[in-house]
């Protein structure tokens, strides 16, 4: 047991767990901007970002979350210190290729105090990708995209059948002018209106439906 106890190397454990686990470990200063001052390996992976150099230029955490929760996870954290416990707070990051992906964090304060503020000096945790929901989102963000394209034809469409109905009445004038020599090009009038009355029911329903789904894949 000794001799096990020996052999065993503290760095060595945090390198091995840091390779395969999909986040990072931490420890932070107890600030707004949860500045780090270690970082392991999975820091780079999940983030993008070189950990030594982000330890460096003292960039803070609070820069790669998401800005809509952000407010969220400082109040898991505030309410874990008043009450000296740990907090779990689930929120979205942004990668440094801008992809967004949505990890899960669980910490406490260090037993180190500041004695200046008389509150914990440090915070120390454990932040790890939450897969499944990256994925889903990179997928809502693709199908987006489509309803984006999407959307671009059907006001192409709802164009193109106002120039529809500009050549309708230019032809239904056309055709009083030529009175009884001019019915065909009545016939045609009343064709191309009929076409462009069906257009726009066709392009209405689109909308509706783009709007319909826009709500339902909204992150």
């Amino acid at each position: 047991m000794t001799q096990d106890t020996a052999a065993f190397s503290a760095d060595d454990f945090l390198r091995s767990i840091g390779v395969r686990i999909d986040g990072f470990m931490y420890r932070g200063h107890n600030s707004n901007d949860y500045a780090m001052i270690w970082l392991s390996d999975g820091f780079a992976r999940l983030t993008g970002y070189d950990g030594d150099s982000f330890i460096r230029s003292r960039t803070g955490f609070a820069s790669l979350i998401v800005k809509e929760d952000l407010q969220k996870v400082d109040a898991a954290v505030a309410d874990a210190l008043s009450r000296g416990g740990n907090w779990q707070v689930s929120y979205r990051i942004r990668h440094r290729d801008g992809r967004v992906l949505y990890v899960h964090e669980t910490g406490g304060a260090s037993a180190a105090m500041n004695p200046e503020t008389n509150t914990p000096a440090y915070l120390d945790g454990i932040i790890l990708e939450a897969g499944a929901l990256s994925r889903l989102a990179e997928r809502l963000t693709q199908g987006s995209a489509a309803l984006d394209k999407v959307d671009v034809a059907a006001s192409d469409i709802r164009t193109t059948l106002k120039t529809l109905r500009l050549l309708a009445l230019n032809a239904r004038i056309e055709a009083a002018r030529a009175a009884e020599h001019g019915s065909s090009f009545g016939v045609v009038a009343q064709e191309m209106t009929s076409l462009a009355d069906q257009g726009e029911l066709v392009t209405g329903r689109m909308s509706s439906e783009l709007a319909q789904l826009r709500g339902a894949i909204a992150l």
